[in-house]
């Protein structure tokens, strides 16, 4: 009857009416929310920034992808850890140093590579919304700033310790050491900011997957920069 259905089902009612409890609580900093790092920006920055922060975690086709490069990245430092360098007819320290010097170029393809998949697509997954951005208290220059600072810590830090475990096991010398963690440096900040740059000359709203965005015009014409700018450093 009436009375025995609503004492069975009101108590599971009640609860598809609430807020089920978080399995992980939010990530906090002397008891301030991560968002207060962010406080040095102004208001309408701020919130452009902790938008693009909350998309990128809570997009579900980023976590695989992420996981396969972390996966790559160990297959790539096991590689050079099982190096036969001892056991070359050519002298160890001239093999180290070459072996080194190229390391550079191949940490600088793995960095365009993440480029086109994450920062390249970065405009484009504004989608057709892109009318608020466009409409919101924030120019275009802002805009494109937040987008560049927001990828170039996470890929700096990323290639540096790629590039400095590697030269680790490969045991080089101090000087290369020092050069190759000073030119990932500076490429780091060019192939990002030619990542933002061509996604927003070439964006595409349109696409609900980013990695599509990566094999348009622009993936490609950016690749291709990429790979030259890659190039002519390790030449000079």
């Amino acid at each position: 009857n009436e009375t025995t259905a609503g004492a069975i089902y009101f108590r599971g009612f009640s609860r598809a009416q609430t807020t089920a409890k978080r399995l992980f609580k939010p990530v906090t900093f002397s008891g301030h929310s991560w968002e207060g790092l962010l406080n040095f920006l102004s208001r309408p920055a701020k919130a452009f920034a902790v938008k693009e922060l909350r998309s990128f975690f809570r997009d579900s086709t980023q976590w695989p992808q992420l996981f396969l490069i972390c996966a790559l990245i160990v297959i790539y430092l096991y590689n050079f850890s099982v190096l036969p360098l001892d056991r070359s007819p050519i002298k160890t320290v001239y093999l180290q140093n070459v072996f080194s010097f190229l390391n550079v170029g191949l940490s600088a393809f793995v960095l365009s590579a993440i480029a086109a998949r994450f920062v390249f697509p970065a405009v484009s997954m504004e989608g057709e919304a892109f009318w608020i951005i466009q409409s919101a208290p924030v120019s275009m220059k802002t805009f494109l700033w937040i987008k560049f600072f927001l990828y170039y810590p996470p890929l700096l830090f990323l290639t540096e310790t790629l590039i400095i475990a590697s030269n680790i096991l490969l045991k080089v010398t101090p000087f290369m050491m020092f050069l190759s963690v000073l030119t990932i440096f500076c490429l780091v900040p060019a192939i990002v900011a030619l990542a933002v740059g061509l996604g927003a000359r070439y964006p595409d709203f349109k696409s609900e997957n980013p990695a599509m965005s990566a094999t348009s015009f622009g993936g490609l014409l950016f690749m291709l920069l990429s790979f030259g700018l890659i190039a002519l450093v390790i030449i000079l």
